[in-house]
Formats: C-alpha cells, sequence, structure tokens
C-alpha cells in the first residue's frame, strides 16, 4: 500500500529544445494549468465566502467539490504528478494526488477484492451486497508473514496476534471506525451447520486519508482477539475482517455495546448504526498450530470432526459375520 506521506519526487524534467512538437506541447499544458489554477482560487474564494456566510452543509460540498475538480485538473497532467503516482509516491495533501490514488484503488485492486467476496460468499453469507454495495476505503490485512491478499489461504499461526490494519480513506478529518473480524464457518452441532463466530471488536479506532495505519491501542476494545482455530475434520474457514463507520459521519463514540462471540454480523450492524466502509478476508484449514489454541487460549480440548462411520451391513451388533441370509 502507498504510503499517504510527501515524498522526494525522483522525476527528471526531459530536456526541451529537442523536439518542436514536444516544446509546444508543454507550452499548451502550461497554458491549461495556469488557467485551471485561477479558476481553482476564484472557486476557492468562493468557498470561504460561503463558510464565513454560515452557508448551509450542501451548498458547501458543492463548492468544496468545484474547488477541488480544478484543483485536479490544473495538475492532471503534469509529468511530475504522473510519475510520482506511477511509483507509489502520494502527497495526499494535494487534491491531485488524492484523485489519482482512488481511482487506483478503484481500478484492478476494487475488482478483484468485490470478484472474491461474491465469488467465495462471503456476500451474502456476512451481510447483504445490497447493504454493503462498494466498499469506499481500502482495507490492507499486515499478518505476521506480510500483507494478506483478498481470500488468499494462509497458516492459521500467522494470525495468531491481532492483524495490523491499514485503512486507506479520502476524507479529510478523522473519523471513527469500528473493527470487526468474524469466522463465517464455525460449526454449529445443535443444528448441524455453520454459523459466524466474531473473534475479536474493537471500536473508537480513528482514521483519515493522513492517518492510514490504525492506532488500534486507541481504540476501544470490545472484544478480546482469539486467535483462527478451524477445527480438525471442517472445511475451509472464511475470516473477515470488515471496517464499519461509526454513525453521524465517524463522530459519534462507541463506547459500550453488548456483545458476545456467537452474535449475527447483521444484527451488530444493525443495532448500532454501523455503515461498511472496508472489507478483506483470509482462509484458513486447521493444522497442529490450532490444538495450541484451543489448549493454551480457548481452555478446552480441540475437538475432531469428520464423516460418520457406518458399520458394514455384514457385521451384526456383536461384531460377527451375518450369514447370508441375515443381510435382507
Amino acid at each position: 500500500m502507498a504510503l499517504a506521506v510527501r515524498h522526494q519526487s525522483t522525476y527528471k524534467q526531459p530536456a526541451t529544445g529537442v523536439n518542436p512538437a514536444y516544446d509546444e506541447a508543454l507550452e499548451v499544458i502550461r497554458a491549461y494549468s495556469e488557467q485551471k489554477a485561477h479558476e481553482a482560487t476564484l472557486a476557492h474564494t468562493e468557498l470561504q465566502k460561503a463558510q464565513d456566510a454560515g452557508a448551509d452543509s450542501s451548498t458547501l460540498r458543492a463548492l468544496k467539490k468545484a474547488w477541488f475538480d480544478l484543483r485536479v485538473e490544473s495538475r492532471i497532467n503534469d509529468g511530475e504528478v504522473l510519475w510520482n503516482a506511477r511509483n507509489g509516491r502520494f502527497d495526499l495533501t494535494e487534491p491531485v494526488y488524492e484523485h489519482l490514488k482512488q481511482n487506483e484503488w478503484q481500478g484492478r485492486p476494487l475488482e478483484i477484492l468485490m470478484q472474491r467476496l461474491l465469488q467465495m460468499f462471503v456476500l451474502p453469507d456476512m451481510l447483504d451486497p445490497r447493504f454493503v454495495g462498494t466498499p469506499e476505503s481500502q482495507l490492507n490485512l499486515q499478518l505476521a508473514r506480510g500483507v494478506v491478499e483478498p481470500g488468499s489461504v494462509v497458516d492459521p499461526s500467522s494470525a495468531k496476534e491481532r492483524p495490523g490494519i491499514e485503512l486507506m480513506t479520502f476524507h479529510d478529518e478523522p473519523r471513527l471506525h469500528t473493527i470487526v473480524m468474524v469466522d463465517l464457518d464455525e460449526p454449529c452441532e445443535a443444528e448441524q451447520t455453520f454459523r459466524e463466530q466474531f473473534h475479536w471488536i474493537v471500536s473508537n479506532v480513528s482514521a483519515s486519508k493522513m492517518q492510514n495505519t490504525a492506532d488500534l491501542d486507541k481504540g476501544t476494545e470490545l472484544l478480546a482477539y482469539v486467535p483462527p482455530h478451524p477445527a480438525h475434520g471442517t472445511p475451509m474457514h472464511r475470516y473477515v475482517v470488515a471496517v464499519l463507520e461509526q454513525p453521524e459521519d465517524g463522530q459519534q463514540r462507541l463506547d459500550s455495546a453488548q456483545v458476545s462471540r456467537d452474535m449475527n454480523m447483521r444484527d451488530f450492524v444493525t443495532e448500532h448504526s454501523l455503515r461498511v466502509v472496508g472489507l478483506s478476508f483470509f482462509r484458513a484449514e486447521w493444522n497442529e498450530s490450532v490444538d495450541d489454541v484451543y489448549r493454551d487460549v480457548l481452555k478446552q480440548a480441540a475437538p475432531r470432526y469428520g464423516p460418520i462411520t457406518m458399520p458394514p451391513k455384514n457385521v451384526g451388533p456383536d461384531g460377527r459375520m451375518k450369514y447370508a441370509y441375515e443381510n435382507r
């Protein structure tokens, strides 16, 4: 993930005076950029006047967008800007870099994420796709062995500690989020099916476009982290991490809530008026490290699942072979 900080540019301006057509193109770009920069200055003045006059929020949003778009236009053809973006150097204090970063996320990375969320039935198993829509923020999960590609299979031991969270949002102001990790494939013996199991909930985690590494220690842990523990004999488990924006555009705190490991994600999101802004997930299946989690963390014997073994039809309750006529 490209960091949202200012970088020293390595761009070198191509030589002029060699190709007249190139020099003329540069002049056209320069004139266009100057014109848009002038229009952006006027738009910013208008925005300030509206703020001073106490204009309503919808008017201010429209004026800010007009200024933002003009600032982008004034530099979108700048060779140095494009060079920096191609090399992962995004100065998000500049609208043009924010625009390019957002376009980068909404291209191939978002396409792959949505494809895997739907193909592996994370949606709708966890939440209705119509409710989720398209995640607006890029979520990267950092496990012991590096950044996790959405949907990839990992060794359960690599998630022994809580994951690091990188959230690339595109908001100027810090917003509060609730981070949830849930297993969608916990076996439920009573109902002979699979259910959700919550592994972790931490609320009041702040993030903005200039603060994309979540400081989890400053959040409010509502449910302590439990490492993945896919039981022996169960299919591959899907572990989903969801970043949920809290109410009032992320300004309302969530300091307490009635939570349990067996609750339902749909109910939790609805009850607390949370909005999904970031999603990612990984998959894991049993290996010997899982038994350590049951013993050391859950303080219980590791379960074993598997197909029910049926006795052969030609063997009686006493274990003796039946005669041929008894098999009918």
